[in-house]
């Protein structure tokens, strides 16, 4: 269980990406016919700023190398999951001007399954 921290860091740089898509196609789908090149560089911003707060959030995933908390199912699932899915209760109970809550709630779902299949990957590679 020494290789918690690459797939960690894998799972940001592929969230990051897939964030900053998704949250471009919803900002043209949303705002049509607006000027689509000013705001570009404050998604990008946004939305780098949005997974680090996750990736922090993350973190405690790390403990996970100890063998006594990987075995154990229940304790291996909420460190490995816990952070993404408080970012999302988080974003889903503040009170943010709609759009903006879109923004916050896809990047935390983006995120939680690129997690999810990176956990996957881990746990088909320990069988």
């Amino acid at each position: 269980m020494k290789a918690l921290a690459r797939p960690l860091f894998k799972a940001f740089i592929f969230s990051v990406i897939l964030s900053i898509a998704a949250s471009s196609i919803y900002y043209a789908v949303a705002q049509k016919g607006l000027d689509y090149s000013s705001a570009l560089p404050k998604i990008f911003e946004g939305i780098a700023f949005l997974n680090i707060i996750i990736f922090i959030m993350s973190l405690p995933s790390l403990f996970l190398v100890n063998p006594v908390y990987w075995n154990n199912l229940a304790v291996r699932l909420l460190l490995y999951f816990a952070g993404p899915v408080v970012f999302i209760i988080t974003a889903a109970t503040l009170k943010l001007p709609p759009a903006d809550k879109v923004v916050y709630l896809l990047t935390g779902v983006i995120f939680i399954v690129v997690r999810a299949v990176f956990y996957y990957l881990l746990v088909k590679k320990q069988k």
